[in-house]
């Protein structure tokens, strides 16, 4: 699952570093994963 204090290649691979919500995906910096 992801955690979205700190966000794994797994989870957001477009994001691997921090993202900022999940509902229904990772949120990095705006973007939908």
């Amino acid at each position: 699952n992801c955690s979205c204090t700190s966000c794994k290649k797994s989870c957001c691979p477009c994001c691997p570093s921090g993202c900022t919500k999940c509902a229904s995906g990772c949120v990095c910096k705006g973007k939908t994963c």
